[in-house]
Protein backbone atom coordinates (compact mmCIF):
# COMPACT_ATOMS: atom_id res chain seq x y z
CA UNK A 1 0.00 0.00 0.00
CA UNK A 2 1.37 3.26 -0.93
CA UNK A 3 0.05 5.39 1.70
CA UNK A 4 -0.20 2.72 4.50
CA UNK A 5 -0.54 4.44 7.93
CA UNK A 6 -0.15 8.50 6.64
CA UNK A 7 -2.55 10.64 8.12
CA UNK A 8 -4.80 12.61 5.36
CA UNK A 9 -7.31 15.63 5.66
CA UNK A 10 -9.36 15.64 2.13
CA UNK A 11 -11.71 19.39 2.22
CA UNK A 12 -14.60 18.81 0.27
CA UNK A 13 -13.59 14.89 0.74
CA UNK A 14 -18.01 14.29 1.28
CA UNK A 15 -18.52 14.14 -2.86
CA UNK A 16 -18.03 14.54 -6.18
CA UNK A 17 -13.47 14.98 -6.69
CA UNK A 18 -12.99 14.51 -2.62
CA UNK A 19 -14.43 11.43 -2.55
CA UNK A 20 -13.07 10.23 -5.13
CA UNK A 21 -10.01 10.88 -3.74
CA UNK A 22 -10.76 10.21 -0.44
CA UNK A 23 -11.69 6.74 -1.68
CA UNK A 24 -8.37 6.25 -3.60
CA UNK A 25 -6.33 7.65 -0.65
CA UNK A 26 -8.50 4.84 1.69
CA UNK A 27 -7.67 2.01 -0.28
CA UNK A 28 -3.72 2.91 -0.11
CA UNK A 29 -3.73 2.42 3.40
CA UNK A 30 -4.19 6.20 4.68
CA UNK A 31 -6.40 7.00 7.64
CA UNK A 32 -8.71 9.89 5.76
CA UNK A 33 -10.24 13.18 7.95
CA UNK A 34 -13.21 14.21 5.60
CA UNK A 35 -13.89 17.71 5.79
CA UNK A 36 -17.24 19.11 4.38
CA UNK A 37 -19.17 22.23 5.79
CA UNK A 38 -22.66 19.46 5.23
CA UNK A 39 -23.16 17.35 8.34
CA UNK A 40 -25.60 15.51 5.97
CA UNK A 41 -22.63 14.90 3.32
CA UNK A 42 -20.09 14.50 5.58
CA UNK A 43 -21.56 11.70 7.50
CA UNK A 44 -23.07 10.03 4.15
CA UNK A 45 -19.61 9.86 2.85
CA UNK A 46 -18.10 8.32 5.95
CA UNK A 47 -20.55 5.33 6.16
CA UNK A 48 -19.85 4.17 2.60
CA UNK A 49 -16.50 5.48 2.59
CA UNK A 50 -15.90 3.19 5.96
CA UNK A 51 -15.83 -0.08 3.96
CA UNK A 52 -12.88 0.65 2.04
CA UNK A 53 -10.68 1.88 5.65
CA UNK A 54 -10.16 4.21 8.39
CA UNK A 55 -12.60 7.17 7.87
CA UNK A 56 -13.38 9.79 10.21
CA UNK A 57 -15.30 13.21 9.16
CA UNK A 58 -15.21 16.89 10.86
CA UNK A 59 -17.13 19.86 10.44
CA UNK A 60 -15.63 22.95 8.79
CA UNK A 61 -15.67 25.99 7.21
CA UNK A 62 -12.76 26.15 5.03
CA UNK A 63 -12.71 29.79 4.96
CA UNK A 64 -12.84 30.13 8.57
CA UNK A 65 -9.36 29.68 10.51
CA UNK A 66 -10.57 29.54 13.91
CA UNK A 67 -12.52 26.00 12.77
CA UNK A 68 -9.47 25.03 10.87
CA UNK A 69 -7.00 25.55 13.56
CA UNK A 70 -8.73 23.49 16.12
CA UNK A 71 -9.06 20.84 13.92
CA UNK A 72 -5.67 20.84 13.07
CA UNK A 73 -5.00 20.26 16.91
CA UNK A 74 -7.26 17.49 17.59
CA UNK A 75 -6.14 15.67 14.72
CA UNK A 76 -2.24 16.57 15.37
CA UNK A 77 -3.47 16.10 19.42
CA UNK A 78 -5.17 12.54 18.49
CA UNK A 79 -3.21 10.68 15.63
CA UNK A 80 0.57 12.58 16.10
CA UNK A 81 0.51 14.40 12.82
CA UNK A 82 -0.71 15.37 9.49
CA UNK A 83 1.06 13.88 6.48
CA UNK A 84 -0.94 14.41 3.92
CA UNK A 85 -3.76 17.99 2.75
CA UNK A 86 -5.74 17.89 0.25
CA UNK A 87 -7.33 21.30 -0.22
CA UNK A 88 -10.16 20.07 -3.00
CA UNK A 89 -13.28 21.94 -1.38
CA UNK A 90 -14.64 24.52 -4.05
CA UNK A 91 -17.32 26.00 -5.74
CA UNK A 92 -18.16 27.65 -9.17
CA UNK A 93 -21.07 30.03 -10.04
CA UNK A 94 -21.33 29.97 -13.76
CA UNK A 95 -22.58 33.60 -14.94
CA UNK A 96 -21.72 36.12 -17.49
CA UNK A 97 -19.59 38.28 -16.09
CA UNK A 98 -20.90 41.98 -16.67
CA UNK A 99 -24.35 39.97 -14.93
CA UNK A 100 -22.42 38.57 -11.97
CA UNK A 101 -22.65 39.66 -8.34
CA UNK A 102 -19.89 40.43 -6.07
CA UNK A 103 -21.78 38.16 -3.45
CA UNK A 104 -20.58 35.39 -5.78
CA UNK A 105 -17.57 36.46 -6.32
CA UNK A 106 -16.59 37.19 -2.64
CA UNK A 107 -17.91 33.53 -1.76
CA UNK A 108 -15.72 32.02 -4.32
CA UNK A 109 -12.14 33.58 -3.92
CA UNK A 110 -13.07 32.95 -0.19
CA UNK A 111 -13.56 29.14 -0.65
CA UNK A 112 -11.74 28.47 -3.60
CA UNK A 113 -8.75 30.52 -3.17
CA UNK A 114 -8.82 31.85 0.81
CA UNK A 115 -9.26 28.57 1.92
CA UNK A 116 -6.59 26.78 0.37
CA UNK A 117 -4.10 29.58 1.92
CA UNK A 118 -5.83 28.57 4.90
CA UNK A 119 -5.95 25.20 5.47
CA UNK A 120 -2.16 25.03 4.16
CA UNK A 121 -0.49 27.52 6.57
CA UNK A 122 -2.51 25.55 9.49
CA UNK A 123 -0.53 21.88 8.58
CA UNK A 124 2.64 23.54 7.53
CA UNK A 125 4.18 24.08 11.05
CA UNK A 126 4.19 20.50 11.79
CA UNK A 127 5.46 19.28 8.46
CA UNK A 128 8.39 21.70 8.53
CA UNK A 129 8.99 20.44 11.58
CA UNK A 130 8.89 17.00 10.64
CA UNK A 131 10.58 17.43 7.15
CA UNK A 132 7.76 15.83 5.51
CA UNK A 133 4.64 16.75 4.18
CA UNK A 134 2.50 16.18 0.93
CA UNK A 135 -0.01 19.38 0.05
CA UNK A 136 -2.13 18.71 -3.16
CA UNK A 137 -3.83 21.37 -4.32
CA UNK A 138 -7.10 20.78 -6.48
CA UNK A 139 -7.37 23.72 -8.94
CA UNK A 140 -9.09 22.90 -12.66
CA UNK A 141 -8.46 23.40 -16.27
CA UNK A 142 -10.56 26.49 -16.18
CA UNK A 143 -7.63 28.53 -14.50
CA UNK A 144 -5.12 27.61 -17.86
CA UNK A 145 -7.69 27.72 -20.94
CA UNK A 146 -10.27 30.39 -21.39
CA UNK A 147 -14.37 29.41 -20.93
CA UNK A 148 -16.92 31.98 -20.92
CA UNK A 149 -18.74 32.18 -18.27
CA UNK A 150 -16.03 31.13 -16.06
CA UNK A 151 -14.13 34.82 -15.47
CA UNK A 152 -13.90 34.68 -11.46
CA UNK A 153 -14.06 30.81 -11.09
CA UNK A 154 -11.11 31.09 -13.47
CA UNK A 155 -9.09 34.00 -11.76
CA UNK A 156 -9.70 31.98 -7.95
CA UNK A 157 -8.34 28.76 -9.39
CA UNK A 158 -5.13 30.86 -11.24
CA UNK A 159 -4.64 32.00 -8.16
CA UNK A 160 -4.38 28.09 -6.65
CA UNK A 161 -2.05 27.78 -9.58
CA UNK A 162 0.27 30.88 -8.19
CA UNK A 163 -0.36 29.97 -4.78
CA UNK A 164 1.01 26.46 -5.35
CA UNK A 165 4.13 27.14 -7.38
CA UNK A 166 5.59 29.84 -4.88
CA UNK A 167 4.54 27.89 -1.46
CA UNK A 168 6.02 25.00 -3.20
CA UNK A 169 9.25 27.12 -3.53
CA UNK A 170 9.80 27.94 0.20
CA UNK A 171 8.94 24.65 1.78
CA UNK A 172 11.11 22.60 -1.15
CA UNK A 173 13.98 23.08 1.43
CA UNK A 174 11.93 21.77 4.38
CA UNK A 175 11.48 18.84 2.24
CA UNK A 176 7.26 19.83 1.91
CA UNK A 177 6.00 18.74 -1.43
CA UNK A 178 3.32 21.18 -2.84
CA UNK A 179 1.45 20.05 -6.02
CA UNK A 180 -2.19 20.70 -7.78
CA UNK A 181 -4.07 18.76 -9.92
CA UNK A 182 -6.31 20.64 -12.76
CA UNK A 183 -8.99 18.68 -13.46
CA UNK A 184 -11.22 18.96 -16.76
CA UNK A 185 -15.03 17.99 -16.86
CA UNK A 186 -14.95 15.79 -14.63
CA UNK A 187 -18.65 13.50 -13.40
CA UNK A 188 -19.90 14.78 -10.08
CA UNK A 189 -23.15 15.29 -8.83
CA UNK A 190 -23.12 18.65 -9.87
CA UNK A 191 -22.47 17.94 -13.24
CA UNK A 192 -24.51 15.13 -13.55
CA UNK A 193 -27.57 17.83 -12.88
CA UNK A 194 -25.94 19.88 -15.88
CA UNK A 195 -26.09 17.04 -17.94
CA UNK A 196 -29.52 16.32 -17.03
CA UNK A 197 -30.59 20.29 -18.04
CA UNK A 198 -28.49 20.35 -21.54
CA UNK A 199 -27.91 16.95 -22.45
CA UNK A 200 -26.65 18.13 -25.97
CA UNK A 201 -24.44 20.85 -24.88
CA UNK A 202 -22.47 17.77 -22.88
CA UNK A 203 -22.81 15.37 -25.63
CA UNK A 204 -20.73 17.49 -27.99
CA UNK A 205 -17.92 18.46 -24.63
CA UNK A 206 -17.76 14.86 -24.38
CA UNK A 207 -17.09 14.28 -28.48
CA UNK A 208 -14.34 16.77 -28.07
CA UNK A 209 -11.84 15.44 -25.58
CA UNK A 210 -9.71 13.12 -27.27
CA UNK A 211 -9.87 10.05 -24.61
CA UNK A 212 -13.06 9.82 -25.50
CA UNK A 213 -14.86 10.23 -22.52
CA UNK A 214 -15.29 13.04 -19.82
CA UNK A 215 -12.74 12.52 -16.41
CA UNK A 216 -14.76 10.57 -13.02
CA UNK A 217 -13.56 11.06 -9.45
CA UNK A 218 -11.31 7.70 -9.68
CA UNK A 219 -9.06 9.73 -12.41
CA UNK A 220 -8.43 12.47 -10.07
CA UNK A 221 -8.40 9.98 -7.03
CA UNK A 222 -5.56 7.89 -8.37
CA UNK A 223 -3.27 11.08 -9.74
CA UNK A 224 -3.85 12.74 -5.98
CA UNK A 225 -2.62 9.01 -4.52
CA UNK A 226 0.59 9.44 -6.45
CA UNK A 227 1.52 12.71 -5.66
CA UNK A 228 1.10 11.71 -1.56
CA UNK A 229 2.79 9.02 -2.18
CA UNK A 230 7.39 8.87 -1.67
CA UNK A 231 6.92 8.00 -6.12
CA UNK A 232 6.78 11.59 -5.99
CA UNK A 233 9.35 13.04 -3.51
CA UNK A 234 11.33 14.87 -6.12
CA UNK A 235 8.28 16.47 -7.30
CA UNK A 236 7.30 19.71 -6.25
CA UNK A 237 5.74 23.02 -7.71
CA UNK A 238 4.25 20.99 -11.01
CA UNK A 239 0.45 21.70 -12.09
CA UNK A 240 -0.52 18.94 -13.59
CA UNK A 241 -3.88 19.05 -16.33
CA UNK A 242 -5.64 16.04 -16.02
CA UNK A 243 -8.41 16.43 -19.06
CA UNK A 244 -8.38 13.42 -21.18
CA UNK A 245 -5.79 14.95 -23.66
CA UNK A 246 -8.71 18.22 -24.34
CA UNK A 247 -6.24 20.68 -23.19
CA UNK A 248 -3.60 19.80 -25.98
CA UNK A 249 -6.23 20.27 -28.97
Amino acid sequence: MKLKDKIAIVTGGARGIGKGISEAMSKEGAKIIVVDRSERRGQEAVADLQRTGDVLFRKVDVTNSSEILPLVEEICGKLGRIDILVNNAGIAHPEKFLEGEEQNWDRMISVNLKGVILFTRAVLAGMVQRKYGKIINIASVAAVIAYPGQVVYSASKGGVIAFTRSIASEMAAHHVNVNAICPGFTETPGTTRQRELLPDYFQKLEKSIPWGRSGRPEDVGRLAVFLASDDSEYMTGQCIVLDGGAAGV
